[in-house]
């Protein structure tokens, strides 16, 4: 749930890069450009937007913090700790749902593949940034979408530009799914008397999601984000909480049998799944919406001090505890409620006051990390049909133009594209359950960006460089032939499911 908040940075270059003319060397002149005015944009007008390296990396856009050549401030433990947020979050609570799926050695391999893939194209792409930096005899690019141009051409850069606005939006619509499922459940729920039900009694999750859309809306209008910092405490402290709940809960109360008894359950569990598409379209997509953040990399990077070295590191250490956590959390979860595992783990909790209490954190928090999140999306598509400089209020020299008649028209316009981008975000979240959209959205944008791409670039930038070994290069097609039959599979079957 944190993750997303990083991606507001990412969508803040690719919004002002993606479609820009001009040869290599003058394209990372003119991103740096477009950034620059853009914060200057920002200071003059008022919009507190989070910087270019990440809220939740950096919260200002003072000189001595910013993502300059002179490097970031973060050390290899701060990048570490941001990129397991990044990684951990609400789609923790649906991997005991995919073990089901996949068995418990099935579910153990397939996480396993994922995040050591993850890891190796994230440490691959911070590779090709200083490869292409001394190939083209440019600083090392800021964003996918320049590296991507850079090493692949405009057209693969547009593919990249693409998937960040369907991921941002994708992600979003998880959220929707999440909170309507959650509030559904306890609004059903007759017995514990929790008070949503007492407030709004069997409200259907179809209505709590519209509820949830029209709520998420005005909030997504709002444009400094400082007001939602507090989310960044109140997420860790939901995610973390809904955690432990839930082994305490299994543990102590239902079934209750204690920790061994768990323990040795799991050996009774399903080993490997039923079928491939019990492997690929109910669940492989899920890990992928968790691991693979690998276009959330460059605000981390940037605020680096010294990412050439460290980077890799910190991408390690991060995904191995996070793997960890999640593998003992998934597996324990599924010894509790075995057949039973509901799609979100935490409506197999009951809804008593401290549990229901629990719950409505979560989607409370989901609520304020959304416009966070959709950020990244609404700003790709404000700078793609508003323009650039009208977007951001400048004229042709760049220079800030401010008038009641200019600023009206540009808050209509950005309500409607703010209401059209809401709208794509419900209508995807009415594809399935939380596991259904978020297996299409990790399968198919987040999977596309981390297993087909990256070795892409760096087969490219191999050639370009005078490295033409074709053993070499035979791990790079290894990993881009699993992206190619990952992204494929998960779309296929998550589709099929979804549609039948």
């Amino acid at each position: 749930m944190w993750r997303y908040r990083i991606a507001v940075s990412v969508a803040a270059i690719a919004a002002t890069s993606a479609f820009a003319p001009g040869r290599h060397v003058s394209r990372i002149k003119q991103i740096r450009l477009s950034t620059a005015a853009l914060h200057a944009t920002k200071i003059e007008i008022g919009d507190d937007e989070p910087c270019v390296v990440g809220e939740n990396v950096v919260q200002s856009c003072a000189p001595d913090q910013s993502t300059s050549t002179a490097g970031g401030t973060q050390t290899k433990l701060s990048a570490a700790t941001n990129l397991g947020k990044c990684i951990c979050g609400a789609g923790s609570f649906a991997l005991p749902h995919v073990f089901l799926d996949e068995g418990v050695l099935g579910g153990t391999l397939a996480m396993t593949t994922c995040g050591l893939l993850a890891a190796i194209t994230m440490q691959s792409i911070n590779r090709s940034r200083y490869t292409v930096s001394r190939i083209e005899n440019v600083e090392p690019p800021t964003s996918y979408v320049a590296l991507t141009e850079l090493a692949l051409g405009g057209s693969i850069s547009k593919v990249v530009f693409a998937l960040t606005l369907a991921a941002s939006l994708g992600v979003c619509s998880t959220y929707i799914v999440f909170v309507g499922q959650t509030l559904a459940s306890l609004s059903a729920d007759e017995v514990s008397n929790n008070i949503v039900h007492s407030i709004a009694p069997n409200v259907d999750e179809r209505t709590w999601e519209i509820i949830t859309a029209g709520t998420v809306y005005p909030l997504s209008l709002i444009r400094n984000y400082g007001v939602f910092a507090f989310t960044s405490a109140l997420g860790v402290t939901a995610v973390l909480g809904g955690i432990a709940t839930t082994l305490v809960y299994g543990v102590f109360v239902d079934p209750g049998l204690g920790i061994f008894e768990a323990l040795s359950a799991v050996t009774e569990l399903k080993m490997w799944p039923d079928s491939i598409a019990d492997a690929f379209g109910g669940s492989f997509g899920t890990i992928a919406y968790l691991f693979c953040v690998n276009f959330l990399t460059f605000p981390i990077i940037n605020s680096m001090k010294n990412a050439e070295e460290e980077y890799s590191g910190a991408v390690s250490s991060a995904v191995a505890v996070i793997w960890v956590v999640n593998i003992v959390f998934a597996l324990i979860c599924l010894s509790f409620y075995g057949e039973s595992t509901q799609d979100l783990v935490l409506q197999n909790l009951d809804n008593g006051p401290y549990l229901s209490a629990l719950k409505i954190l979560l989607c409370i928090d989901l609520l304020f990390t959304f416009p966070v999140v959709f950020s990244s999306g609404r700003q790709i598509l404000e700078n793609s049909i508003l323009g650039e400089t009208n977007n951001n209020l400048l004229d042709t020299n760049g220079v800030v133009e401010i008038n009641e008649e200019n600023e009206l028209s540009l808050a209509l316009s950005r309500a409607a594209i703010t209401a059209g981008a809401v709208g794509t975000c419900f209508g995807l979240s009415q594809l399935g359950g939380f596991g259904t959209v978020a297996n299409l959205v990790g399968g198919l944008a987040q999977g596309f960006l981390a297993f087909i791409v990256p070795p892409a670039i760096e087969i490219s930038l191999s050639r370009r460089g005078g490295e033409n070994s074709i053993t070499k290069e035979i791990p790079q097609w290894a990993v881009g032939s699993f992206g190619v039959a990952v992204v494929a599979a998960v779309t296929f079957f998550t589709l099929k499911e979804s549609i039948s």
